[in-house]
């Protein structure tokens, strides 16, 4: 029976994740957002980037990161379709643009370390 073992992430980007999950969980009661649908939409990303940053501790998976493409793309847009306040929007885009561009940034090395290797 072949053993998994558990190792830290190999890549910056996924503490980065984690951090920027952990900071969107707990941002509504720092800087006070002030709606209920963008405190709840930063709760709940914010659980999702933790649990794939958990996920990409124990393993590396392409899909992963297009989930952090689609929640980092969703955060941009997010503030506008929940009518979010001024400091909601801020934070919400800022985060957003670094989830996707992690997300982006890391797709893009695994592809071109695989490009090396074969």
């Amino acid at each position: 029976m072949a053993m998994t073992s558990f190792s830290l992430p190999k890549h910056w980007e996924d503490w980065i994740g984690a951090i920027l999950g952990f900071w969107l969980f707990a941002s509504p009661n720092v800087i006070a957002y002030g709606g209920s649908a963008a405190t709840q939409n930063a709760f709940l990303v914010g659980v999702l980037l933790l649990v794939i940053a958990f996920v990409e501790v124990t393993i590396f998976r392409a899909w992963e990161e297009w989930i952090n493409v689609i929640l980092g793309a969703w955060l941009v847009v997010s503030p506008w379709v929940l009518g979010a306040t001024a400091i909601a929007t801020t934070n919400l885009v800022i985060v957003g643009l670094l989830v996707l561009a992690l997300a982006l940034y890391e797709i893009w090395d695994e592809g071109r370390r695989l490009m090396s290797l074969g």
